[in-house]
């Protein structure tokens, strides 16, 4: 079968193709005309001044149609004269309000892209297992690390389909540190202004708790704590070098000090994480 990239492309303008269409492009297409439908018809009414009016509360079809997967897409193509093989699709479109839709839809709010999957943990999860992951509903560090709570690891991987180990390098990776950036210029109070700010993104910080942070054995500052956050305090002599950050409950990582650097658990720490 052939990359996503070589699936047939389908143009609002060249109609259906041998494939057909997306499904989803043909729900789409199809709530639109009825969305138009139903504003020409309030477009109607407020102009004519119409005391009484129709509107579309329901729509059934039964459809025949050829179904097949391309890639991981369901394609269906009406069938044409003679077709009698085609499969039965049955929709049913009813109407539904803005409350209901707020309360039901999957929620598109603006988060941090550092927190992707891809962008956070780069070459550690291909672009398969990511897709992978998206089918279960996980796209960010965050939503895997609450699902990393709320589920065993062995129960995600057969919804996800994946290896177990797997899973678990990724989950161990996206609850890591990392930096997320350094900042040059001194820190408020901190005196001769010869130390640099240095932001951290902690998904296992814990609420309430303070990490200790070291370089060498020697304890670095930290500034601030909020959520998923760290800002440091760092010597130029400390920067570049690696530091170990105790989480507290046995939780240590280690994290070189240099921007975009990727942190990795204690060796001791990870193997505990990996058992069952």
């Amino acid at each position: 079968m052939s990359g996503r990239d070589d699936a047939p492309q389908v143009s609002q303008l060249s109609g259906v193709g041998d494939l057909g269409v997306p499904f989803d492009v043909f729900i789409q297409a199809l709530t639109l005309q009825l969305d138009k439908a139903q504003a020409a018809m309030a477009l109607k009414a407020r102009v004519g001044k119409l005391p009484l009016t129709f509107a579309v509360k329901d729509v059934q079809l039964d459809l025949r149609a050829f179904v097949r997967m391309v890639e991981e897409d369901v394609w269906v193509r009406p069938a044409g004269p003679g077709e009698a093989e085609a499969s039965s699709i049955k929709l049913a479109l009813t109407t539904v309000t803005k409350p209901m839709i707020d309360e039901n839809a999957v929620s598109y709010e603006a988060h941090d892209a550092k927190l992707d999957l891809k962008e956070a943990l780069g070459e550690r999860i291909s672009t398969e297992e990511q897709r992978q992951l998206e089918r279960i509903g996980v796209h960010t560090i965050q939503q895997l690390q609450e699902l990393k709570k709320s589920a065993g690891a062995d129960v995600v991987a057969r919804l996800a389909r994946m290896p177990v180990n797997r899973l678990q390098q990724a989950m161990m990776a996206a609850t890591a540190p990392r930096v997320q950036r350094v900042d040059s210029a001194p820190a408020v109070g901190d005196e001769g202004g010869a130390r640099s700010r240095v932001t951290l993104s902690t998904p296992s910080l814990k609420s309430g708790r303070l990490p200790q942070v070291r370089v060498n054995g020697q304890r670095l500052p930290v500034r601030q704590a909020e959520a998923m956050a760290l800002e440091l305090s760092v010597d130029p002599e400390h920067m570049g070098q690696e530091a170990e950050i105790d989480f507290g409950d046995g939780e240590t990582a280690r994290l070189r000090l240099s921007a975009g650097a990727m942190g990795s658990w204690h060796e001791a720490e990870a193997t505990a994480k990996e058992q069952p």
